[in-house]
């Protein structure tokens, strides 16, 4: 009987292992990734036409510790929003905002899980963000968004409580 040689058994295992079928190997986590500046473009020309309306998630596991996505205010005031457990960071991509943090939400009402949403902020500190400003909206902290009379385009990363 004749055996196979060292190479020739790992070219067996390594031919083998092509041939399993795609079930037999974990599954890509969808927090993984990355996103090419031509997609980006792309999507913020479609939310720019009106092709697609409210947030546009980039990176998101079900569970999973924090999502990516975007948010398009046109001139407008973003709705007033807290969040009680988790934080967010935002990077302004393009256009310019006041950001208002802080303070108290006025006409709060809760959307569900832990988050809530009114109409504007009494209280808050406000500045002027714009393209490549970072903004920290620790838990529990009350934000809003005005574009006035323009736009802001920003990523949101939200950084998710253990649930």
């Amino acid at each position: 009987m004749r055996t196979l040689s060292g190479i020739g058994a790992i070219a067996l295992v390594v031919g083998a292992a092509t041939l399993l079928p795609a079930q037999g190997r974990p599954a890509a986590d969808p927090l993984a990734g990355v996103k090419s500046r031509a997609e980006l473009d792309a999507l913020v020309a479609k939310i720019r036409a009106g092709e697609l309306q409210g947030p546009q998630m980039l990176f998101e596991r079900d569970k999973g510790p924090y999502q990516i996505y975007t948010s398009f205010i046109q001139r407008r005031r973003g709705a007033a929003d807290v969040h009680a457990v988790d934080d967010e960071i935002f990077l302004i991509l393009s256009g310019s905002a006041t950001a208002t943090l802080g303070g108290d939400v006025i006409d709060k009402k809760s959307t569900g899980d832990n988050e809530f949403r009114g109409t504007t902020i009494a209280g808050g500190t406000a500045r002027a963000v714009g393209a490549g400003d970072l903004v920290s909206v620790p838990r529990g902290t009350a934000h809003q968004m005005d574009a006035g009379t323009g736009e802001v385009l920003y990523l949101v990363i939200k950084i998710k409580a253990a649930r």
